[in-house]
């Protein structure tokens, strides 16, 4: 039961700083709605919700740790590989999005935002920086990410749904920085607290996540059919390759790297630094209505995320040249 819950409280920080990276970094319109009339309304109800809303998450992050523990995963191209795992069911486990416009919806959100920037930008080098790049790299660290926080934040603007979420007033944006920059810190501090180098989940823990999939999968895809079932060899071939590079050997597993030692206490002091220069830089593109050029960095992040992600499906049945037969 004690590793359970440490299990537990690794995969929940892990699931808030995924959150964080996923909802509101991003900007997703209606959950940043919802924050802000929450705090509006009743500030103290902002606590349940996000807590609750960091649960879903948490079914999204456990199987995306086990896997990082399972196959041992080593390289980026591995992250990425489970990265997409948890884009996969982000957003298509309890929403349909993963399966909307298929085959592109396959590879955006799910590879080119969740894994390329929730997994493999927030998740991993951002704790990785903590530990290694000392207070002046820190410090630069979490300036240059409150820097595009503010950029993107302009991502929606001129949006043609009837429904869009207006721009943003700078107020709104500092009290949504400020909401959600302290959930983030939380939950890293969680993630770090209680994670460690494996991830070793219970026969009783596959079974219970196994049948929550089992039952929510179907019924969001079931609308979709027969296209939606072109994410089943998707999803499988990713888990061979995976089980391809599971020996891979010469490096410490992601896992190792992240949990052998921990950060210290002043990275987490600096972590604000994030929220307050995105509060700082939001007002500017506000006043001057500038927006980020949505398009075209979401055809980038799509065009990278495709590539490294074939890539790396790719690599793992390349023989490698101790496996090459030899020849006398």
């Amino acid at each position: 039961m004690k590793a359970f819950l440490r299990r537990l409280g690794a995969a929940y920080g892990s699931a808030i700083a995924l959150m964080f990276f996923s909802e509101y970094f991003f900007l997703n319109e209606g959950s940043v709605s919802e924050l802000l009339e929450t705090l509006q309304s009743d500030p103290l109800l902002a606590v349940p919700a996000f807590v609750s809303f960091a649960s879903f998450y948490v079914l999204f992050t456990y199987p995306f740790l086990a896997a990082l523990s399972a196959f041992n995963v080593r390289t980026l191209s591995g992250l990425l590989l489970a990265g997409g795992l948890f884009g996969w069911a982000t957003e298509g486990l309890i929403i349909p999005i993963v399966y909307e416009d298929i085959p592109v919806s396959f590879i955006f959100p799910s590879i080119g935002w969740h894994a390329l920037i929730d997994v493999i930008l927030g998740w991993y080098f951002v704790r990785l920086g903590m530990r290694h790049l000392g207070i002046v790299g820190s410090g630069v660290m979490f300036v240059v990410l409150g820097a595009l926080w503010g950029m993107w934040a302009t991502w929606f603007w001129g949006g043609v749904e009837t429904d869009a979420m207006a721009a943003l007033s700078p107020g709104d944006f500092a009290i949504l920085v400020a909401v959600t920059g302290g959930f983030w810190l939380l939950g890293l501090v969680l993630a770090d607290r209680f994670g460690a180098a494996n991830f070793k989940v219970s026969k009783w823990e596959v079974g219970v996540i196994g049948l929550i999939y089992m039952v929510l999968v179907p019924a969001i895809a079931f609308p979709y059919l027969p296209l939606s079932l072109l994410i089943v060899p998707v999803v499988a071939l990713t888990v061979l390759a995976l089980w391809r590079g599971r020996n891979f050997t010469g490096k410490a597993t992601v896992l190792e790297r992240l949990h052998t030692s921990r950060p210290p206490w002043w990275s987490y002091a600096l972590l604000p630094l994030t929220p307050v220069t995105a509060a700082l830089v939001y007002p500017w593109f506000f006043a001057n209505e500038v927006q980020v050029p949505t398009e075209d960095i979401v055809v980038v992040l799509m065009g990278a995320g495709l590539v490294w992600f074939v890539i790396a499906l790719i690599v793992p049945f390349v023989p490698r040249r101790s496996e090459k037969p030899t020849h006398k």
